[in-house]
């Protein structure tokens, strides 16, 4: 007898929390980008306004379902996520400029959202989605932000890329692995002007970068685990919020404006691991 006020307690704790609406919601879109037919898959904060729009980009070989948790998370913070599966398999160029067309699409108002400012847009991909979102960055002066996930250049072209950037970036790296070229991802954090952060997530494997990843990119690219998931999306949305709202100590960004170089205190240790 002595235990059914605790249990009355737990039922009305579990149903005033199954109550709570969702602090986001999710649809998908179709768009055409480079050509193409896709879907986006658009997360919303039920919060209004939100701080920002944020376009990410999967992997080789992989699909906009690669990113849900991630949409979520930045949904969740605040943040609109728009994620389409990317026209090209293998094509760095034409995926970035298959991004750089929706970023310019979101500018005058695409896939339902109200037009939003450049400097309040942010880039994020992974892997090769890293290397199409710098590719694309490069070419949108005023962004408020590239976020690169363990990005992986096969060709050398994102160095150049990243050395043309003029958008704050934070790049974060897992483990060096087969699938990330052993670190490839340090060299175009190196090559970036305005870097606030390059971070290696220790332990990380290049699929934690993915929620939810597979079997396939495990057995590919090493073992993941839920905890280090959750912590590399924290990163990621900490970088995003921050970017879109904006550092305290700098001035609104101009389109085609040079940008001091800034370099986070561990950037030097974290490269030189």
């Amino acid at each position: 007898m002595f235990r059914l006020p605790l249990l009355i307690a737990f039922l009305l704790c579990t149903a005033s929390a199954a109550a709570q609406p969702a602090s986001f919601s999710m649809r998908t879109e179709s768009a055409r980008l480079d050509g193409q037919d896709v879907h986006v898959d658009v997360f919303l904060p039920r919060a209004d306004p939100p701080d920002g729009v944020a376009i990410l980009a999967h992997g080789f070989a992989r699909d906009r379902s690669r990113h849900r948790a991630l949409g979520e998370a930045l949904a969740a913070a605040g943040v609109i996520a728009v994620i389409p599966d990317l026209p090209h398999i293998v094509d760095y160029w034409r995926n970035g400029a298959a991004l750089a067309e929706l970023a310019n699409a979101l500018e005058s108002g695409a896939l339902g959202l109200p037009p939003v400012q450049r400097s309040h847009l942010v880039l994020i991909g992974t892997s090769a989605g890293g290397v199409a979102t710098l590719l694309a960055a490069a070419e949108l002066p005023g962004l408020a932000g590239w976020i690169g996930l363990d990005p992986v250049d096969r060709t050398g072209t994102a160095v150049h890329a990243a050395s043309q950037l003029t958008s704050p970036a934070v790049v974060l790296l897992a483990e060096p692995s087969g699938c990330n070229l052993f670190g490839s991802g340090r060299s175009i954090a190196r090559a970036v002007p305005w870097l606030l952060r390059s971070t290696m997530l220790h332990g990380a494997s290049h699929c934690d970068f993915e929620g939810p990843t597979n079997k396939f990119c495990k057995v590919m690219c090493g073992a993941s685990s839920s905890q280090m998931q959750v912590h590399a999306r924290q990163e990621v949305v900490r970088a995003a919020v921050e970017m879109l709202r904006g550092p305290a100590d700098t001035g609104p960004r101009q389109a085609g404006s040079v940008l001091p170089s800034s370099r986070g205190p561990d950037e030097e240790a974290e490269d030189d691991r």
